[in-house]
């Protein structure tokens, strides 16, 4: 209703409020990036309007650059929803196992965060949809290269348990273990390990939610919250879960510290090289500048917070590297090697 409009409109404006005290705009957002990344994604963001009305209110504050790989996000999910329109109304769509349908989100690199390819090894009902996919792409779109980010998919899977069939929502890695599950009933760690390829830390939390947490898909034994080496796992034919639907929840890593660290350590290389762009295209128009002057200049330039001893560093680096040389008759003033 008009209301919750007006109030949504009232929040974003208090939020940009906010935001213009912020002085590490890039540090906001290489976060904000990353957190619109994975509501995008995972589907969780609330309302695809208020996140385009929240993108448009920071590009008339920091303008079109600041917002333009944000952008290039929703471009990126739109482009995606005609290239599977194309997708099912080809004759490749034909070549998918039965009972498989695949929706795949195809994102430019340069828009997203980065992600770290983490291994596993699809089923292979998985493994050929996503084939049969890359091919439809590729004979669309020649010269374009598909890497798929197996830690950001999701699946619906068909369960039948003695007391009913199932509809269970959960990531690529968990339908990746639970699929194991069609041709054995019990099976060790070491069986799970092998058979998927999932590294130990990844493995253990993708068991852990599948057999510790309030909807067990599986059983464990010995039970216990933590999964160990020499722990089984069982096919849980007592499962009564009520609903038809139900989502597994992945045990998400809350944002750990690590996480944050990269990406705080993302903006400070980022920041290095913006930095040495600036005094070198001020060198190259001034020819030769006081130590004073540069400084003063690029301080000007650059839109981040950033102290006088930061820039001496860059200053240094540049001489080492003979961009800049320091003048023989007064060491305080640099001159610009062409």
């Amino acid at each position: 209703g008009g209301g919750s409009e007006e109030e949504l409109e009232a929040a974003l404006d208090r939020a940009i409020m906010l935001f213009r005290f912020i002085q590490g705009k890039d540090v906001f957002e290489a976060f904000y990036k990353k957190d619109l990344a994975k509501r995008l994604l995972l589907g969780r963001s609330a309302s695809v309007d208020a996140e385009k009305a929240m993108i448009s209110k920071l590009k008339v504050e920091c303008g079109s650059q600041f917002t333009a790989k944000l952008e290039g996000m929703f471009k990126d999910c739109e482009l995606s929803d005609d290239v599977m329109a194309a997708f099912r109304a080809s004759p490749a769509a034909a070549g998918l196992p039965a009972g498989v349908d695949v929706t795949v989100s195809v994102l430019t690199s340069g828009y997203w965060p980065t992600y770290p390819a983490v291994e596993v090894k699809l089923p292979e009902a998985l493994d050929r949809a996503s084939a049969v996919f890359r091919d439809f792409y590729h004979s669309k779109y020649s010269g374009r290269r598909l890497v798929f980010q197996h830690s950001l998919g999701s699946c619906v899977l068909r369960a039948a348990f003695p007391r009913g069939l199932k509809e269970l929502s959960v990531s690529t890695f968990q339908a990746a273990v639970l699929m194991l599950f069609n041709d054995s009933d019990t099976l060790s760690y070491a069986d799970i390990a092998s058979a998927c390829g999932l590294e130990e830390k990844e493995l253990k939390r993708t068991l852990q939610s599948l057999a510790c947490g309030k909807v067990r898909v599986l059983t464990k034994e010995p039970k216990g919250r933590d999964v160990s080496n020499t722990d089984s796992f069982s096919f849980n034919a007592a499962f009564t879960e009520k609903l038809f639907r139900i989502k597994i929840n992945s045990i998400q890593m809350k944002e750990t510290e690590e996480e944050n660290k990269k990406t705080n350590e993302q903006v400070l290389q980022d920041r290095q090289y913006q930095i040495d762009a600036a005094l070198v295209r001020i060198m190259k128009t001034r020819k030769t500048l006081s130590h004073k002057l540069l400084v003063a200049e690029a301080l000007l330039q650059l839109k981040f917070p950033l102290k006088a001893a930061d820039l001496k560093k860059r200053i240094e680096s540049l001489i080492d590297r003979e961009y800049l040389a320091r003048d023989p008759s007064d060491a305080n003033v640099y001159n610009y090697l062409a």
